[in-house]
C-alpha cells in the first residue's frame, strides 16, 4: 500500500496545486504583481513565527510510528500544541504592536497592515485544522490526514477566482482564506473525535520536549530561511518586485509537492526501518525514488526551463516579463530540494536531531551570506532574480551536507546508474538550447511543437540504453492505478 499512500498524498497535493495554479493565473492577470507581493509579504511576516507551532508534530509522528499508545500520545500532543498555537497568536500580535506603535515602523501601506492581521487569524485556523495531521501521518493514514486540506483547498481556490473577479484585491483574498478555514474547521473536529483520546502523560510530554528542543532549533532556522528572504526582498525593493518572485514561485514551486509528499511518507516509514535496523529495504526505497525523479520528473523540469519565456508570457501576460528568469532558477531549486529529501529523513528517523540542527545552522549561515549578496542593493541587487538564485545555491549547499552526513552516520548505498540518466538528460538539454534558435526562425509557436518532440527523444534514448526499464514503467502505472488507490482510501476511511 506504500505506492497508494504516496499517490494519495501526492495526488491530493498536486490536484490542489493544479487548481491553485489555475486560480493563481486568474488572480495574477487580474490583480497584478503588487497584490501578489502584498499577500506574499504578509504570509512571510506571520509565517516567520510559525516555528512556534511546529515544535511537537515531528515528535508525535515519531512516537506513534514507534508504537506508543495513540490515545495517550494524542492527549499529550493536544495540550502541548494548543499552548503553542496560543503563544504563536500573541507573539505575532505583540511584535506587530511593538513595530507599529513603539518603533514607529512604517509599513508600505495600511492595506499591508490589514492583510497581516487577517493572515494571522487565517493561519491560526489553519493550525487548528492541521491538528490531526501528525497523528494520522504517524499511522500512515494519508487519506484522513488530507481530507480537511482537500475540502478547504477546493473552496479557497475556486472562491478566490470569484473574489478577484468581483474587484476585491489583497484584503478580500486573505479574508476568503480565513472564511474557508472557519467553514472547514468542523470537518477537522469531527475527524479528531474519531481518534482514540487517552490521558496526558508526563513521560510522553518529556519525550515530546526531548525531541522538541533540537526540533525547535531546526524549525526556527527553517522559518527564517523559508520566509525572511521575502521580507528582505520587500525591504530592498517593493511589493511589485516581490510579486514577480511570488508569481514565479507559485509556478516553479510545484515540484516541491513531490518532495513534501515523500517527506511525509518517508519519515514514519524510515523511523520504523531504522528501529528494525532494516537498511536494505530503506536503501531500496531511496534508490527507487532517485531513479523515478531522475527518469520521469527531471525531463519535464528541463523542458519547462527551455520554454519558460513564451510559456509564462502566454499564461501570465507581458507584465510578468520579470518573472521569467526567477522561474527558471526556481524549478531547478525545487528539484534539488526533492533529491535531498530522503537523506534528511534518514537523519530524523535515526533521531539525529542535533546533527540536523548543525546542518541547518550551516545552511542558515550560507543563506544569510547568499541572500544579502544577491538581493542587497549594496552588492548585486538582483531583486527577484537574486532571490531565486539564492534559493538554488542554498539548496545545493544543504543537499551536499545532508547526503554526506547520512553516509557517515547510516548505512546508505547509492545506485550510481542514476548519474548516467542525469548525463543523458543534460546532453539533450544542451543540444536543445542549440536547436531552439532555429525553431524560433521557423515558427513563433515553436514552444508548442517542441515539448512532445523533446520528451519522445529523451524517453526514447533512456529506454534504448536501459536507463528506463519496462518494470519501472509498470511500477509507474501501478502508482497511478485509480482502482488500487480507491480501495486504499475506502479501507482507511472505514477504519
Amino acid at each position: 500500500m506504500l505506492k497508494q499512500k504516496f499517490l494519495v498524498q501526492f495526488g491530493s497535493n498536486m490536484s490542489l496545486r493544479i487548481l491553485g495554479l489555475i486560480s493563481g493565473i486568474v488572480v495574477a492577470r487580474v490583480a497584478g504583481p503588487e497584490v501578489l507581493g502584498t499577500i506574499a509579504y504578509a504570509t512571510a511576516y506571520v509565517g516567520i513565527f510559525g516555528f512556534i507551532t511546529g515544535l511537537f508534530g515531528t515528535g508525535n509522528i515519531k512516537l506513534i510510528s514507534e508504537g506508543k499508545d495513540i490515545g495517550d500520545s494524542l492527549a499529550t500532543y493536544s495540550r502541548l500544541q494548543i499552548i503553542a498555537i496560543i503563544i504563536f497568536l500573541f507573539t505575532v500580535l505583540i511584535w506587530f504592536a511593538v513595530q507599529k506603535y513603539i518603533l514607529n515602523y512604517q509599513f508600505e501601506s495600511s492595506i499591508h497592515e490589514q492583510v497581516i492581521i487577517i493572515t494571522l487569524f487565517a493561519m491560526v485556523i489553519t493550525k487548528l485544522i492541521q491538528f490531526n495531521d501528525s497523528t494520522f501521518t504517524g499511522q500512515l493514514k494519508q487519506a484522513k490526514a488530507n481530507l480537511p486540506k482537500i475540502v478547504r483547498g477546493i473552496l479557497f481556490q475556486l472562491g478566490k477566482i470569484v473574489v478577484v473577479l468581483l474587484g476585491f484585491n489583497a484584503v478580500g483574498l486573505v479574508g476568503w482564506n480565513l472564511l474557508t478555514g472557519i467553514i472547514v474547521l468542523p470537518i477537522a473536529i469531527n475527524l479528531f473525535r474519531s481518534l482514540p483520546y487517552g490521558k496526558y502523560r508526563k513521560e510522553l510530554a518529556k519525550n515530546h520536549l526531548k525531541i522538541a528542543i533540537p526540533i525547535s532549533l531546526i524549525v526556527i532556522l527553517n522559518s527564517l530561511i523559508g520566509y525572511s528572504d521575502r521580507l528582505i526582498l520587500q525591504h530592498y525593493t517593493n511589493s511589485t518586485e516581490l510579486g514577480y518572485f511570488a508569481a514565479a514561485f507559485s509556478l516553479g514551486g510545484m515540484i516541491l509537492i513531490l518532495g513534501n509528499t515523500m517527506g511525509t511518507v518517508f519519515f514514519p516509514l524510515f523511523s520504523r526501518y531504522i528501529k528494525e535496523n532494516n537498511w536494505e529495504n530503506l536503501n531500496v526505497k531511496i534508490n527507487k525514488f532517485q531513479t523515478f525523479i531522475a527518469s520521469f520528473i527531471l525531463p519535464f523540469i528541463c523542458l519547462l526551463g527551455i520554454i519558460a519565456e513564451p510559456l509564462l508570457l502566454a499564461v501570465l501576460g507581458d507584465k510578468y516579463q520579470n518573472s521569467i528568469t526567477p522561474f527558471i532558477f526556481l524549478i531547478y531549486a525545487s528539484y534539488i530540494t526533492i533529491v535531498g529529501m530522503p537523506y534528511g529523513n534518514i537523519l530524523s528517523g535515526m533521531g539525529k536531531f542535533y546533527m540536523n540542527f548543525w546542518l541547518k545552522l550551516a545552511k542558515f549561515i550560507f543563506y544569510i551570506i547568499s541572500v544579502i549578496y544577491f538581493v542587497s542593493t549594496e552588492y548585486l541587487g538582483l531583486g527577484a532574480i537574486g532571490l531565486a538564485i539564492n534559493l538554488l545555491a542554498v539548496n545545493v549547499f544543504h543537499n551536499i551536507l545532508v547526503i554526506l552526513a547520512s553516509i557517515r552516520t547510516g548505512e546508505v548505498n547509492f545506485d550510481y546508474r542514476v548519474l548516467l540518466t542525469y548525463l543523458v538528460i543534460f546532453i539533450m538539454v544542451l543540444t536543445s538550447y542549440l536547436v531552439v534558435p532555429f525553431l524560433k526562425d521557423i515558427t513563433m509557436y515553436w514552444w508548442v511543437l517542441f515539448p512532445p518532440i523533446f520528451l519522445i527523444i529523451v524517453f526514447g534514448i533512456l529506454f534504448s540504453v536501459n536507463l528506463i526499464t519496462k518494470k519501472q514503467v509498470y511500477e509507474l502505472i501501478e502508482i497511478v492505478n485509480p482502482k488500487l488507490t480507491y480501495k486504499y482510501i475506502k479501507k482507511e476511511m472505514n477504519e
